[in-house]
């Protein structure tokens, strides 16, 4: 995709383009209004996400230790079958920053590669393939609010049959540029460096 070509999409998409340009005076008031609004912090995951972490951490040691005592037979982690995610709706509100490996490894608490096997009443169902980074899963749902989110890298929405790399923050997909289709150029390389 060449810049013409994102830009061109941008201007499609653009809720504003038949609107007449706002007045000087008018928007010397809206960024006054934005600049002094005091917008709440993103909440931290705290103790809980402390106390969260801390039961993964000692699960995990007492299940290596299962698995590697010489009595005890080999087996596969435990796998928790379904992992539920929602989409960002509509994204031509939004602006994004060119993605990087490092805030993807640092933002991202699930990644994965999955292939769509249905996609029904606004809810994606993806049959996992690699994870990346997170919890073992075999299929992961994402609740989508509209048709389809413009950030998504692609074709920008899930369709049957497709394959996608997904990255998703505190149950949310990672959209602008860090989730999309499998082909995409540049994303699978992304993934890679981040993971």
């Amino acid at each position: 995709m060449t810049d013409d070509d994102l830009r061109g999409r941008l201007r499609r998409t653009d809720p504003a383009a038949s609107l007449p340009p706002i007045a000087p005076d008018r928007a010397a008031r809206l960024l006054e209004e934005i600049m002094t609004t005091e917008t709440p912090a993103r909440p931290s995951a705290g103790r809980w996400g402390l106390a969260a972490a801390a039961l993964v951490l000692i699960a995990g040691g007492g299940a290596t230790w299962a698995l590697t005592r010489p009595e005890a037979p080999v087996t596969a982690p435990a796998i928790t079958a379904v992992e539920n995610l929602s989409l960002a709706g509509d994204g031509a509100t939004s602006k994004c920053a060119e993605p990087t490996a490092e805030v993807l490894a640092a933002e991202a608490d699930f990644v994965f590669a999955g292939t769509v096997t249905a996609v029904v009443d606004g809810q994606v169902t993806l049959g996992v393939d690699r994870i990346y980074h997170g919890k073992t899963v075999q299929e992961v749902r994402v609740a989508r609010a509209g048709d389809a989110s413009e950030q998504m890298m692609g074709s920008g929405r899930f369709e049957t049959g497709g394959r996608y790399l997904v990255a998703a923050a505190a149950g949310t997909v990672m959209i602008c540029g860090y989730s999309g289709e499998a082909s995409t150029p540049g994303l699978a390389d992304l993934y890679e460096k981040a993971f």
